[in-house]
């Protein structure tokens, strides 16, 4: 099994447009229990945060909202960060993901964000987007 933390952004397109690769990816994948979701509380919060976006709100109810949420985190491991989240990416707010990512000993974040994927890896952690996790794991099953 895959440990792997979602961006949010991700999370909120498979929310909003439900297309291949990140839709294959949880709903055949993280379906199957093949990959693991791994989130932190801070994560959560900023999810429901971004999801009630003026600009978002048209897309789904505050109940859809709620329960996607809800969804994300009842499929995943949900991990306490650090006090003391180190500095590693240009962009702050994505120290938390990397921070999450450590704690909960994943073994890939998966993200279309280009400040988190110009690292490539931090630790053992792999930094992918979600057509290159989705080829890997096809290529496997081939």
């Amino acid at each position: 099994m895959i440990r792997a933390v979602f961006d949010t952004n991700l999370l909120i397109s498979y929310l909003l447009t439900h297309r291949p690769p990140i839709a294959t990816l949880i709903d055949e994948y993280v379906a199957r229990e093949e990959i693991l979701l791994v989130t932190a509380p801070e994560l959560l919060e900023e999810l429901h945060r971004v999801l009630g976006y003026p600009r978002l709100q048209k897309y789904y109810t505050e109940e859809e909202r709620t329960r996607f949420v809800a969804l994300v985190m009842a499929l995943s491991e949900v991990v306490e960060l650090p006090a003391n989240i180190p500095t590693i990416c240009r962009d702050p707010d994505d120290d938390r993901v990397i921070a999450c990512a450590v704690a909960g000993q994943a073994d890939v974040i998966i993200s279309g964000d280009q400040d988190l994927l110009v690292l490539d890896q931090v630790e053992e952690i792999l930094i992918l987007t979600p057509a290159a996790l989705l080829a890997q794991l096809q290529d496997k099953g081939a």
